[in-house]
C-alpha cells in the first residue's frame, strides 16, 4: 500500500472549526428565530434552522391550503451576510427548482438578480448575497409546492465551507478544501499503453501539470488542464516499482499533488485479478468467511441473475495461465472436513438460508472433487455449479415478484460450465458434466423466448426508487434482474454444445439468440436511460451479448444489429462528455440511478464499452469508448468526486489505495460481506456531482453481483486491443 501521506489530497479535516477562526461567524442561522406561511405537522418550520440536515427534519409547507408559501429566519443579532445554503428535496426525488431569497436591511426587504433561483438541480444551492447590517431573510415559492427544505445555513463569507454549522452533513471523510488544485485519479495507478486521464474539477482550463516521480526530481511529462481533465496518456515509462505523482500549480489555488501511483504493462492483472478471485473465495456461502447463506445461492447474496458462473468461465479463458499460477487457497478436503463435522456451527436465520447448510453437506458427499491442483477459479466453478445442480430452485430474497423457481438465468449460468468443459476438463469429472448438462438441456426452454421482463413496457418510473426501501420489491428494471438480451450468449454456447454432443436440435438455440437480437434492435430505445445504465450492473448481458453475436455469427446476425450497437456507443459517449468522463444516467438530473448504489454500473461498464468497440469501425468511436472503459474502472478507484476507492476496506485485498470508502455496511448483518477480501462497496450518487464531495451517501454494500461484473470486466479490458473473446 502506498505510504506517502504528504501526497493526500487537502481536506478540511475539521470544517466547523477552521471556519470559525477564518471568519469568527460559523451559521448565523443557528439559534435564529423561525416562522412560515403554513406548516405540516410533520414538518415544522423549526426544521429548517435545528442545524440538522436530514429527510427526518424538514420544513414542509401545507401546499393544499398554501398557495405562495414563505419561510421567515430573524437572526440572533444584525449581521453582514454574504451566502445562504439552501438544502432541499427528499430522498433522491428533484430538489426545490424556484426560490427566491430576499433579505430585511435597513428596513425593508431586497431582492436580487442573484437571490432568484430558477430551474436548480442541486440538493445544496449557495446563493451568493451581499447584504449588510441584515436582521431578517425570507426564502419564498413563487411557483407554490411543500417546499422540502431540510436545512437553511446563513454565512458572513461567501468561501465558508459547506456543511459549517450542519449536523449531517460534515460526513465522514470530511469535508474537502476549495482554495487547492484538487486532484481526483486512479490511486491504484494506470496501464501502460491505455488512457491516463485525473479531474481537476477546481483548475481552470490552460493551468499546468506535471507529472514527476513520487519521490522528488524533474517532471517527466508536462500538460495543462482542459474542461477540468488533464491527460498524460502518452507518458509511458518502462516497468519499475516506481511511483510517480501529477502536480498541479498556478493561478490563486494553492498547489496540490495527487496521490501516488503505479504505471505498468499489465497493472489491472497484477494489482486487480487477485483480490477480485480473493472476493468471490471469501463470499462463499457456508465455507466461505461467514458460516451463512443470505439467500440461500452458492454465494452469500447471491442471485439467479448475480452472473458469477459466467465471470469466472470468462476469466478462466482470458488468461488462463495467469489464473493457474495464482496461489491455491481452496482445499477441499480440508472444507469437506469442516463442513461434515456435526460440531459445525451454522448462522441458519438469514432469509433462504434455512437447508443451505444440507445443500452443502450433500454437495461434498455426492460429487466426486476438482483435482486438487485445480485453480481456484476452477474450484469456484465446481462449487457454483455444483450448488445450483443441488438446489436449482432460488429466489431473489429483495421481494423479487418472480418468487421461487427454477429461473431461466439460474441454468444460463451453468450453459458456460458446459459450453467451456474442453478447457474444465483437465481439472473436473465428467460426471459433473453430465449432470450440468442435464440440468441445461433439460430445463433451457424458457431461454428460448424472451424474457417478458425484459420489455420496457414491463419498465417502472424511477419514482418507483423513493418509495419505501427503494431496493427491494419489483424494481424493473433498475434491481437489475432482468437485462435485455441475457439470453443470448447462452443459446449461442448450448449451440456450440449440441454441435458437439451432434444433437439434432443445435440449431434451434442459435435461431433462437437471433431472434432476441433482433427483438432488441426492433425494441429498446438506448435515448431511454432505463435500458443502459438504468440495468446497475447487469447492463453487462446486452451490448456484451450482441456483439459475441455480431462478431461469431456475423452471417446470422439480424439486420441493422451493428447500427444498433453503434447508437448504442454514441449515447454512451454523449453521456460521459463530462469532467469525470463518466457515463451519466440521463441529460437531465440524475448523474446515477436515484438513490440506489451505483458502483455496480460504474464496474459493468467497462465491459460494455470494451465489447461496443470491437463493432465500430470510427476510429475515434473506438477510442472514446476505451477512454470511458478506463474511466469508469478508474472511477471506482478514486476517480470520482468523493476522492475515495470504492472498497470500504482496502487493506483487505488491495494494495495502492490511500483512502477507501468513507463509510460501510452495516457489520454482520446480511451477507457479512465486510468479511471479505476484494470487496467493492459504494461510489458516489447524483448527490455530490459534478462536484459536491459532502453531499449525501448511497447505500454502501460489497454485494456478489458487483464482484461478478467486476471479474466481467476485467476480462473484457483484458482483451481489449483483440477484437474479441477468446474463444475455445
Amino acid at each position: 500500500m502506498h505510504t506517502h501521506a504528504r501526497f493526500l489530497p487537502a481536506f478540511v479535516t475539521c470544517g466547523l472549526a477552521l471556519s470559525a477562526m477564518a471568519h469568527g461567524a460559523g451559521n448565523l442561522a443557528t439559534g435564529a428565530a423561525v416562522k412560515a406561511s403554513s406548516e405540516k405537522t410533520e414538518g415544522p418550520a423549526k426544521n429548517a434552522v435545528d442545524g440538522v440536515e436530514s429527510d427526518e427534519s424538514r420544513w414542509i409547507a401545507n401546499a393544499n391550503n398554501d398557495k405562495n408559501p414563505w419561510l421567515e429566519i430573524t437572526l440572533a443579532q444584525p449581521a453582514d451576510i454574504a451566502a445562504v445554503d439552501v438544502y432541499s428535496g427528499w430522498r433522491s426525488e428533484a430538489q426545490l427548482a424556484d426560490f427566491d431569497i430576499s433579505v430585511w436591511e435597513n428596513g425593508q426587504w431586497s431582492l436580487t438578480d442573484a437571490g432568484r433561483v430558477r430551474g436548480n438541480k442541486e440538493d445544496v444551492r449557495r446563493v451568493l448575497v451581499s447584504a449588510r447590517n441584515v436582521t431578517k431573510l425570507r426564502l419564498s415559492l413563487p411557483s407554490g409546492g411543500p417546499g422540502r427544505i431540510r436545512e437553511i445555513a446563513v454565512y458572513g463569507a461567501a468561501d465558508e465551507a459547506a456543511g459549517t454549522g450542519v449536523k449531517a452533513v460534515v460526513r465522514p471523510g470530511g469535508p474537502v478544501a476549495r482554495n487547492v488544485h484538487q486532484i481526483a485519479l486512479n490511486q491504484v495507478g494506470f496501464q501502460t499503453a491505455w488512457p491516463k486521464r485525473f479531474t481537476a474539477p477546481l483548475s481552470p482550463d490552460g493551468t499546468p501539470f506535471i507529472v514527476r516521480a513520487a519521490s522528488g526530481g524533474s517532471p517527466l511529462f508536462q500538460g495543462v488542464i482542459k474542461g477540468n481533465i488533464g491527460d498524460f496518456s502518452d507518458f509511458k515509462p518502462a516497468d519499475s516499482d516506481a511511483e510517480y505523482v501529477v502536480e498541479v500549480k498556478g493561478g490563486t489555488l494553492r498547489d496540490g499533488t495527487s496521490d501516488p501511483f503505479w504505471i505498468r504493462t499489465d497493472l489491472m492483472k497484477e494489482r486487480f485479478w487477485q483480490p477480485a478471485v480473493d472476493f468471490l473465495i471469501d463470499s462463499r456461502s457456508v465455507v466461505g468467511t461467514h458460516p451463512s447463506a443470505y439467500g440461500g445461492c452458492p454465494w452469500r447474496d447471491g442471485t439467479y441473475y448475480d452472473a458469477i458462473l459466467p465471470a469466472l468461465v470468462m476469466f478462466q479463458m482470458a488468461d488462463p495461465a495467469r489464473i493457474a499460477a495464482m496461489p491455491r487457497q481452496i482445499d477441499w478436503e480440508a472444507d469437506k472436513k469442516r463442513v461434515l463435522d456435526p460440531s459445525f456451527k451454522y448462522f441458519a436465520g438469514d432469509p433462504g438460508g434455512k437447508g443451505a447448510l444440507d445443500i452443502a453437506r450433500r454437495y461434498y458427499q455426492e460429487f466426486e472433487p476438482p483435482k486438487a491442483d485445480a485453480p481456484d477459479v476452477v474450484k469456484l466453478i465446481h462449487w457454483g455449479a455444483g450448488f445450483y445442480l443441488l438446489n436449482p430452485a432460488t429466489t431473489d430474497p429483495s421481494g423479487d415478484p418472480d418468487g421461487r423457481k427454477i429461473h431461466s438465468q439460474t441454468v444460463e449460468q451453468v450453459a458456460y460450465v458446459i459450453w467451456a468443459w474442453p478447457v474444465l476438463k483437465q481439472w473436473l469429472p465428467q460426471s459433473f458434466y453430465d449432470r450440468c448438462k442435464t440440468l441445461c438441456f433439460e430445463n433451457w426452454k424458457p431461454s428460448l423466448e424472451n424474457d417478458p421482463l425484459t420489455d420496457p413496457a414491463t419498465y417502472k418510473p424511477i419514482s418507483v426508487l423513493n418509495q419505501g426501501s427503494g431496493m427491494g420489491g419489483d424494481l424493473n428494471p433498475f434491481k437489475g434482474r432482468h437485462a435485455p438480451g441475457h439470453s443470448i450468449v447462452p443459446n449461442l454456447l448450448m449451440h456450440e454444445v449440441a454441435k458437439r454432443e451432434k444433437r439434432a436440435d443445435a440449431g434451434k438455440y442459435l435461431d433462437a439468440a437471433v431472434v432476441q437480437a433482433a427483438w432488441i434492435v426492433k425494441t429498446l430505445d438506448w435515448n431511454d436511460p432505463r435500458t443502459t445504465k438504468g440495468q446497475r450492473m447487469s447492463e453487462h448481458r446486452t451490448i456484451p451479448n450482441l456483439v459475441w453475436l455480431l462478431k461469431n455469427y456475423p452471417d446470422r446476425a439480424p439486420a441493422g444489429l451493428k447500427e444498433k450497437i453503434q447508437q448504442w456507443a454514441e449515447v454512451a459517449v454523449h453521456r460521459g462528455d463530462n469532467l469525470w468522463d463518466f457515463r451519466r444516467y440521463d441529460e437531465d438530473s440524475n448523474w446515477t440511478i436515484p438513490r440506489m448504489n451505483d458502483v455496480g454500473s460504474i464496474v459493468s461498464f467497462p465491459a460494455c464499452a470494451v465489447a461496443a468497440s470491437w463493432a465500430v469501425d470510427d476510429p475515434a468511436l473506438k477510442r472514446r469508448l476505451l477512454e470511458l472503459a478506463v474511466a469508469q474502472a478508474d472511477a471506482a478507484f478514486g476517480r470520482n468526486p468523493r476522492l475515495a476507492a470504492s472498497p470500504s476496506l482496502p487493506e483487505l485485498g488491495f494494495t495502492g489505495i490511500e483512502r477507501g470508502w468513507p463509510v460501510q455496511h452495516t457489520l454482520n448483518i446480511c451477507a457479512r460481506l465486510e468479511l471479505c477480501r476484494g470487496s467493492i462497496s459504494g461510489s458516489p450518487g447524483t448527490e455530490m456531482y459534478p462536484f459536491k464531495p459532502e453531499g449525501r451517501y448511497r447505500h454502501p454494500e460489497g454485494w456478489v453481483n458487483y464482484g461478478a461484473s467486476w471479474c466481467i470486466s476485467l476480462a473484457y479490458l483484458n482483451a481489449s486491443n483483440a477484437g474479441n473473446l477468446p474463444g475455445l
